[in-house]
Order: structure tokens, then sequence, then C-alpha cells
């Protein structure tokens, strides 16, 4: 297959990377817009997420911090071995960002997703507004600490801890949290602030239909002929198989978001759950997505739509793994007749009501904090772990 037939599997990445390009050009996205600074916040919902550098001159510092957070990856000496490797893979990572407009749209996504779900919340929660969102990442601006410096300086009287990745693992959510946690180890707290946690929601109904539109919408580009033969694979980020062994619930989460999924659709199409973006030489959690589609290719099967399912907006892991290295060069390597990547949820109307009904929910609820959450993986080694969870507790007054 030839570079200019690149469109007959056209994804929607290669669409939203000229979008993202001119926003980066024609706007500066304040993370908090100055209409909410004017009103003293009753309500604040900290969403916390990974991050992703803004432009390649944050690519560095952002792999500094991932290769040194030891909730993320364990590594011999990590302290010496973890820059030695982000150093050494800056260079690469810089060439994808500049490949997808030149940094990651994480802040841009989650600053709409936050604004609008304010703005819904400040109405159908009037007992609990105004409410402001803080965006807080893990490894990029606006860092976690930062942020929760700022919710102090705001006076905000309620802070929803509100992870934004829909399905948990000790080494995403639980990095956030634990982040928190070490923070407020050499801090005192805000004096009369009341804490909560919503932890994860990989079964909500509408974040189910949210990804069940995002479906129907790439079904619509293949010909009733071959419509009902379109596999559907779910790719998701992969675990190392040492954080799975240890009882991480995130493999078991991502597959309860799936089957829902597939249920919606009345089980409309083939489909098969796979798992992305593996790094170095340990054991991952597969099939992985790029073996897969080489899998089924063999198997005579022709068009694919890969859905990002644990992703809620769109990063390098869609917009370049997905996009360039899968649909782009690896079809055009096997041949394959058609494939196109469903949009992650972004600032699609069911998703943002998806966000505010979770947010409402917990505010009515008498549950500040789920016991899930407070359980340890029946393998953990992180004593870390244990201590955070134990804060945890007290803080959100169990």
């Amino acid at each position: 297959m030839r570079v200019n037939s690149l469109s007959n599997f056209l994804c929607f990445g290669r669409q939203y990377t000229k979008f993202s390009a001119v926003a980066r050009r024609n706007a500066s996205v304040a993370v908090n817009p100055a209409d909410r600074d004017s009103t003293k916040p009753k309500t604040g919902i900290m969403m916390l997420n990974m991050g992703g550098p803004s432009n390649i001159n944050q690519v560095y510092e952002y792999l500094l911090r991932i290769m040194t957070d030891r909730d993320m990856i364990q590594l011999p000496v990590q302290s010496k071995l973890g820059p030695w490797i982000a150093k050494r893979r800056t260079a690469e990572v810089q060439k994808k960002y500049s490949e997808i407009g030149g940094g990651s749209p994480i802040l841009q996504w989650t600053t709409q997703q936050g604004e609008l779900l304010c703005e819904k919340l400040d109405k159908i929660s009037p007992e609990t507004a105004p409410h402001k969102y803080y965006v807080a990442f893990r490894y990029a601006d606006p860092l976690t600490e930062d942020t929760l410096e700022r919710i102090r300086n705001d006076g905000v009287r309620h802070t929803v801890l509100f992870s934004q990745y829909p399905q948990y693992s000790c080494s995403t959510s639980g990095s956030s949290f634990n982040a928190i946690y070490n923070y407020y180890r050499t801090r005192e707290l805000p004096s009369e602030m009341k804490w909560s946690i919503i932890d994860r929601w990989a079964t909500h109904p509408l974040l189910v239909k949210t990804f069940v539109e995002r479906i129907k919408e790439e079904l619509a580009h293949f010909s009733s002929e071959k419509r009902d033969d379109v596999i559907i694979l779910f790719s998701a980020h992969s675990l190392p198989l040492q954080v799975v062994n240890r009882g991480d619930s995130y493999p078991a989460e991502v597959g309860a978001t799936v089957a829902l999924v597939m249920q919606e659709l009345n089980y409309c199409n083939p489909y098969s759950l796979v798992w992305q973006s593996k790094v170095g030489p340990m054991p991952w959690l597969g099939p992985f997505t790029d073996e897969a589609l080489k899998g089924y290719i063999k198997q005579g099967k022709k068009n694919f739509i890969l859905v990002p399912i644990a992703f809620v907006n769109e990063h390098i892991e869609t917009l370049h793994e997905l996009d360039i290295e899968y649909c782009q060069e690896l079809a055009e390597e096997l041949g394959i007749e058609k494939i196109r990547r469903a949009a992650t949820p972004n600032v699609h109307p069911l998703f943002i009501d998806a966000l505010a009904d979770i947010v409402v929910s917990h505010l009515r609820s008498k549950q500040a904090i789920n016991p899930k959450f407070l359980m340890r993986c029946p393998h953990c080694v992180n004593l870390n772990c244990d201590a955070s969870k134990s804060w945890y507790a007290k803080l959100c007054a169990i």
C-alpha cells in the first residue's frame, strides 16, 4: 500500500492533529479561566491525571518525573537509572510530539472538560455551588503540588479528588493519590476543608454510552456489506505482569467497561480487548495491539476499529501510537483494507453528562470514600501505599 493511499484507512487522530496545532498557535488556555477566579468556590473538583508536555522543551522533565516515580515504574538504582533513561529517550519522544502538533493536547482537553463540568454542576447542584475545577497532573504542569497550593489559597470548603482514569490502577490513579499524601506529609492540611474521593467509575452508564456513540460514528464509515465483519479492538494501556500479579484491579475494570459497551451495542461486531504502550524488556500484559492486528491479518481479517477504552482525552498514546504507528504505518505494512480509530470521549455531551452525574451523585451521597480504595492489593509491596490509605481514611473521616 502506497503512502498516497493512506486515506483508505484515515484515523481520527490525523484529523485532530491539525486542530491541536491551530489551538496551540491561536490560544493560550489558562488552567482556570478568570471568570471562575472571581468567585470564591464552595466546591473544588481536583481533576487528577498523568498529564503531558505542552511543548517539546518540556519532554525531558516529563520523562524524568515518570522514570523516578516508583509508583509508576520500579527500576534498580532508580535515582540514577531513571534520569539516564529519561535523557536517553528525550530526543525520540520529542520527535513523536513534533509529529502530533508539537506537544500534548491533554491540558486543553482537560480544561474544556473541567469548564463544561462546572457549568453543568452550578446548574444541577446549586446547593454545592459555586464549583471550580483544578487540573492536577502527575508529571507535567500544572503539577499536583502546585494545584494543592492553589486550592488552599482559594479557600475551597470541599475538595473532591476526582481521578480522570475511569479504571483504577496503582500505577496511575494510585500514584496521583500517593502524591497528594506525600505532599501533606510535611505540610499542614488546610483548616476546615472537607475532602472526598472519586477513585474509579469504569461502569458508569453514560461513560459506556459515550464509547458506544464513538464506535457507531466509526462503523458508519464502513460499507453495509462489510460493516458487520469489522473487528472492534478495545485498546488500553498495558501493565507489567508483576503489577498485574500483585492484584492490581485495572485489567478487570477495563474488561468490565468493554463488556458493558458491547452489551449496549447488542454485540453487533466481533471484538477483543488488547493492550498497548509496553515499555522495556520485562513481561507485560498482552495481547499487544500491534501483534493482535498482525494475528488477525493472518486469519484473513481486513477491517478494524481501534477503541482507546481507558483514555478520556487525546494524547500521545492515541494521536501517535494508535493513529500514526498502527493506523498508518502498520496498516500499510500489513495491507489492511480499512482501519479507523474511535475518538476518545473528549467533550462529547454524553461524557460531560457522565462527569456531572458522577460528581453530583458523589456529593449527595454519604460516602466520602469508596471502601475498595482503602484496600491494598493482596500482594502489595509498597509500604507507602499502606501509609497513604490509612491517611486517606482519616482525612475523609472514616
